[in-house]
């Protein structure tokens, strides 16, 4: 069976040849016209020239730039010349020359092209340090040792057994979930149906079908658990019906006798891989088979505990703050007359937000749900019948703008706020079995898929890269990664967390997407919160995260000396990415930080082999991961356009280290293609460089274009919209306090009503703004809008060659954007927004190729 790049090569090679066939009949044909027009001298005979000429050559066509209408005009100028001494025909062959002449451009960066996708197919994914390091490159052993050490941290782990008291666990969780009758009820229910569950499936006799296949194949493609090898080959199995029918028989067996299976007596195969941001993980390579049946029963149980655990929390959650009684919302009613509280506001909005994309993030909802997969900051597909739900990027980029968001009002509206940081350490290859067993029993799993858990845990594994020296080892303790059976065990051994945290504080809720957390409110509570989870820690047999734990408190005041009669609190940072929390509540870029990672950037940037694979590493890991970093390319209001600025200064930055002497992008790469490609002796057009591979340019992404279309669309100075609500709420107080005094005084003229009552007072009223304040609310809302880019006027000439205004809406800002940039250089030297025939090129196996994972070489 070929692979993708064998594929790939036989694809772009035939495309190659036919291009090449094209282009030389193209220039044969105009060399003969360039020899006829030096000796033609008569201004009639040369325009039907040019014009026989083009009719007759092979030209690579835009898509609506009226260059037929142009052509056939013309045609009718020279009938009118041959009949007419007044018109003169030199302009018209003057612009005629001019689209012969954009025609061989565009043959010209047709070849170049062909020439970049036959370099990257070319060059295997082997390391590479290239003799020029003149970027600052640095040999990178550093990362290596840092795998090793992984590795090593990893071993010790994974291979040492760790039992944790299995009676404590289950007292401590009897404590927890049946501290009141409603709790009692819930978890009752929930265990009748986990013992539903297991009975369905037991039932079931033909567990894969055409539909399940199709989530399955889906979920397994789009996790990291598969080489690109075995991707490929699973793409091609699932597309082969009676292959397709084979592999659901099998699995359809399996299911049926699950007691008998176990994993093959050789062991499965592990690889370590490093991933953007130089983080290194360590990976199953499982079989096929073993994956597809792995991913069904993950599903299904990720489904089941994420709707049980989800009734559980919805039957005892509690809000942050005690809701209103029904006697005091009647009261403001009294004074402020109907309709003037909102029915929950910002409180009723924390609840709706944590409960649909922080709690239990992990787990699936829906069994036809799939990840997003690595966030490669391109675009991807989604098929009939698949859901893809939020990445784990965009749920931190969430978490963020909402922690900015809470911080700058508690500031305001409290005077000050403690927010805490901090993940368990090595959580997925640290948690013993023992404490998984517990827990899944506790909430009623039975002892048939108890063993099949313990089955599947204990896993014989040995190193791919140890080779000959490798030997069989089993799993002792941990979870393996990418797999929804991992994500259902550790998912339902950290709700017993934040149930703790938000049960045991009155309200106060962990933010939490899979082991990492944050936590803010009031300091003492935010302590307690701490205790609490140190307790948990002490009793699963984990450990926190000393490193990446930290507390910070914000106050109007400024800093302040620690309190030593507080419980110890970690003393750490607070940190997203590449910025870090101030005492002052802002989130500030920490440039030494972003030094260490340029550098690691510099190196991957060098050892590419292509300039396809330095263009998407450029993408990937220099604009997506840095942007990613600080908070994403679409922040909210709450940041303000001073933090977008900031980015700006950032990205300068990294041009001054990545390209050092050469400056920026575009001269780096027009310096690249030159000494890559001598044979392309054109100009390297910035065009070229910047637009997507769609439209034929190298597809480079420029991070100042995205940032540019912030300005003016995000908030200037997000305190100004709360000093704003400041405002709003005394201007709405005094309103209703007026109003009042009008009524009262009305009834009192009447004799209907008793003595004056006195009006709330301003404390009385803004007590419960959280959950009765409509502008409150609106100004929660407007702070987490993440306002859209701004959308360039798109010119009448522009919008006439892409053939209107619904062609124009097809594309996106950031595009456009483009288009305009560079609409004289695209026109005048390509005659259209199009710099080749995408025809010409392998399109669809280059996108297909733009989906497999980018590696980082050490």
């Amino acid at each position: 069976m070929q692979d993708l790049t064998q594929v790939l090569r036989s694809v772009t090679t035939s495309k190659a040849r036919q291009a090449g066939r094209q282009r030389a009949r193209f220039v044969e044909g105009k060399l003969a016209l360039q020899h006829l027009l030096e000796y033609e001298t008569q201004g009639v005979k040369r325009v039907q020239a040019i014009l026989s000429t083009y009719k007759d050559l092979p030209l690579m066509q835009q898509v609506n730039n009226g260059t037929d209408t142009f052509v056939a005009n013309v045609q009718r100028f020279v009938t009118q010349a041959t009949r007419d001494p007044c018109v003169r025909l030199d302009e018209w062959e003057c612009r005629l020359m001019s689209l012969l002449n954009a025609q061989s451009l565009r043959y010209e960066y047709s070849a170049l092209y062909t020439e970049v996708m036959s370099e990257w197919m070319n060059n295997d994914d082997e390391p590479e340090i290239p003799d020029d390091v003149g970027m600052g490159a640095f040999m990178p052993e550093a990362l290596t040792d840092s795998m090793q050490e992984h590795r090593r941290k990893w071993e010790s782990y994974v291979f040492t057994r760790v039992e944790s008291d299995t009676k404590a666990i289950i007292v401590w969780l009897r404590e927890l979930f049946r501290s009141s009758a409603a709790a009692k009820k819930a978890i009752e229910t929930m265990k009748g149906e986990i013992r539903k569950f297991e009975k369905t499936m037991a039932e079931e006799k033909e567990h894969f079908t055409r539909a399940t296949m199709n989530w399955c194949v889906e979920g397994v493609l789009r996790s990291d658990l598969l080489t690109d090898g075995k991707r490929a080959v699973l793409t091609a199995m699932n597309q082969d019906n009676d292959t397709l029918n084979d592999i659901m028989d099998e699995l359809n067996m399996r299911m049926n006798t699950l007691d008998r299976w176990t994993w093959p007596a050789e062991g499965v195969p592990l690889e370590q891989r490093r991933q953007v941001g130089a983080k290194s993980r360590i990976f199953h390579d499982e079989d096929i088979m073993d994956a597809l049946l792995l991913r069904y029963i993950g599903v299904k149980w990720s489904v089941r505990m994420s709707k049980s655990l989800t009734t559980l929390s919805r039957a005892t959650w509690l809000s942050p703050t005690n809701f209103i009684s029904k006697e005091e919302r009647l009261k403001r009613q009294k004074y402020l007359g109907p309709g003037k509280d909102h029915a929950s506001g910002v409180d009723g909005q924390r609840l709706d937000t944590y409960l649909s994309d922080f709690l239990l993030t992990q787990l699936l909802k829906e069994e036809w749900e799939v990840d997003r997969g690595y966030d490669n900051g391109e675009e991807q597909d989604q098929k009939e019948g698949i859901k893809i739900r939020k990445s784990s990027t965009e749920l931190k980029h969430s978490l963020l703008q909402l922690l900015v968001t809470e911080v700058a009002m508690a500031k305001k509206l409290n005077g000050e706020v403690m927010v805490l940081q901090s993940d368990f350490e090595s959580f997925g290859p640290s948690i013993p079995h023992s404490t998984i067993v517990a827990v899944m029993e506790f909430f009623g799993v039975t002892q048939r898929w108890i063993q099949f858990f313990q089955k599947v845990l204990e896993v014989p594994i040995v190193f791919k890269e140890d080779e000959a020296k490798a030997r069989i080892q089993f799993r002792r303790r941990g979870t393996s990664m990418s797999s929804p059976l991992a994500d259902v065990f550790g998912e339902t051994i950290l709700f017993c967390m934040d149930y703790a945290v938000w049960h045991q504080t009155g309200g106060l809720r962990l933010y939490r997407l899979h082991d990492d957390f944050w936590l803010w409110g009031q300091e003492v509570a935010v302590c307690q919160g701490w205790q609490i989870m140190n307790r948990f820690a002490s009793i699963m047999g984990l450990s926190f995260n000393k490193i990446k734990s930290g507390c910070v408190h914000v106050s109007r005041k400024g800093p302040r000396p620690y309190d030593k009669a507080l419980l110890p609190m970690p003393r750490g940072d607070v940190r997203y990415g590449f910025l870090k929390l101030l005492p002052t509540g802002v989130f500030a870029i920490d440039f030494p930080l972003v030094d260490k990672h340029i550098d690691a950037l510099v190196s991957q940037l060098a050892s590419t082999k292509s300039l396809f694979a330095w263009v998407r590493t450029w993408n990937v890991q220099g604009v997506g991961y840095f942007t990613s970093m600080l908070g994403g390319k679409q922040p909210a209001n709450c940041f303000g356009a001073e933090h977008v600025r900031e980015m700006e200064k950032l990205f300068l930055h990294v041009y001054k280290r990545v390209f050092q002497d050469e400056k920026n992008l575009t001269s780096h790469l027009r310096k690249q293609i030159k000494r890559r490609f001598p044979s392309f002796t054109s100009p390297v057009l910035d065009a070229f460089i910047f637009l997507p591979i769609e439209l034929g340019g190298l597809g480079a992404q420029n991070p100042f274009v995205i940032l540019t279309q912030l300005h003016g669309q995000i908030t200037e100075d997000p305190e100004t919209a709360m000093t704003m609500f400041s405002q709003a709420e005394t201007k709405a107080y005094n309103t209703a306090k007026a109003s009042f005094e009008r009524r009262h005084l009305k009834v009192l003229a009447d004799n209907t009503v008793g003595p004056t009552e006195p009006f709330l007072s301003l404390a009385d009223y803004t007590r419960p703004r959280d959950e009765t304040s409509w502008e409150l609310l609106r100004t929660y809302q407007t702070m987490l809008e993440r306002p859209k880019p701004h959308k360039i006027q798109v010119s009448e000439e522009v919008r006439s060659m892409l053939g209107g205004m619904q062609a124009v809406e097809s594309f996106s800002p950031y595009t456009l954007w483009l288009f305009e940039l560079y609409e004289k250089e695209l026109i005048e030297n390509f005659g259209g927004l199009r710099i080749i025939d995408t025809k010409l090129l392998p399109m669809g196996m280059i996108k297909l190729a733009r989906k497999q994972r980018i590696k980082w070489r050490v």
